[in-house]
């Protein structure tokens, strides 16, 4: 069980117990009990609050559609959900963390971001996701915030326009094919979803999850190259993200491009600091209401000795 949902269920314990203290009698020995109870669920609420979560977990709970209620869950309905919500996980966990992510073929972090089905919790049917062992606390904690951003990437995609384009500009693009597939699955189905991740929470009806499909559906990928003058402010070899200040313009954040190798990124990172000139692919993703998100990918830099006047 997820952290939000323990603390739900806690909660709902606690006002049980206090609704009962104020309508039974006082009883010299059944009261002090009941107090004591009271202040138990209390801590352990708070302690929930204070601490991050252990274990990388999400439960999506379905309705309507694809389930019976809470007896049962169509299998290949369920199988292209774990799917695509997997992919979604490892694509952008090795984004983020992992020092790359290539166009095609295998993904570097997929063990490490490899999901179990480790319970159908109950309400409406459910399927929980998690590394049930956890050995490695640091590795546990980038999990677990990749799945909280997959939560808000759903949340964002059955938002609006901008609060799609805000969000997606933070994510590979790799991600949003899978992306598309997990909300095209449920989109079918006409299924209702609602997903907990860590502290995230979200309930889509319905019709806000085929919203949300249309809106990522029609999203319009272009890619160019571009040089951008500017000054370099490094990169990071273990996430493979890097920082670039074009002339005259805000900063850039963006990753190194897929065909770039190690050696070469570890020639660029000499480069911090100083002026360049950046060789860039520029993805741009339009959607029907003019929004637009930008994403770069750096693929050379030259160093330069001076910048051309702003």
């Amino acid at each position: 069980m997820t952290p939000i949902r323990k603390k739900e269920a806690l909660k709902a314990d606690l006002i049980g117990l206090e609704n009962l203290l104020t309508i039974t009698p006082e009883d010299p020995m059944a009261t002090p009990l009941l107090k004591s109870r009271i202040e138990e669920l209390k801590k352990e609420i708070e302690t929930l609050e204070d601490k991050p979560p252990i274990t990388p977990e999400t439960e999506i709970f379905f309705g309507q559609g694809a389930v019976i209620g809470s007896d049962g869950i169509e299998a290949t309905f369920a199988g292209k959900i774990l799917e695509k919500f997997q992919d979604m996980v490892t694509n952008h966990f090795a984004a983020n963390f992992c020092g790359g992510l290539h166009k095609m073929g295998r993904r570097r972090g997929e063990e490490q971001s490899k999901l179990f089905l480790t319970a159908l919790p109950k309400g409406s049917f459910g399927l929980q996701l998690s590394q049930p062992y956890v050995t490695d606390f640091v590795l546990a904690g980038q999990l677990t915030q990749t799945m909280e951003e997959i939560t808000d990437l759903v949340i964002s995609a059955s938002t609006d326009d901008q609060s799609f384009v805000d969000t997606i500009s933070h994510f590979h693009g790799r991600v949003l094919v899978p992306l598309e597939g997990f909300l095209a699955v449920m989109n079918n189905s006409g299924s209702d979803c609602k997903i907990i991740s860590g502290t995230r929470k979200t309930a889509l009806k319905k019709e806000e999850v085929s919203a949300a499909y249309q809106r990522v559906l029609s999203a319009q990928k272009d890619e160019k190259t571009t040089n951008f003058p500017g000054l370099f402010g490094g990169l990071l070899l273990g996430s493979g993200r890097f920082e670039f200040t074009p002339v005259g313009e805000k900063r850039i954040e963006g990753w190194v491009a897929e065909e770039v190798t190690d050696a070469q990124a570890i020639e660029m990172e000499k480069f911090a600091g100083k002026q360049c000139e950046a060789l860039m692919r520029l993805t741009t993703i339009s959607f029907r209401t003019g929004k637009q998100s930008f994403s770069h990918e750096l693929i050379d830099l030259k160093p330069i000795q001076a910048l051309p006047a702003p």
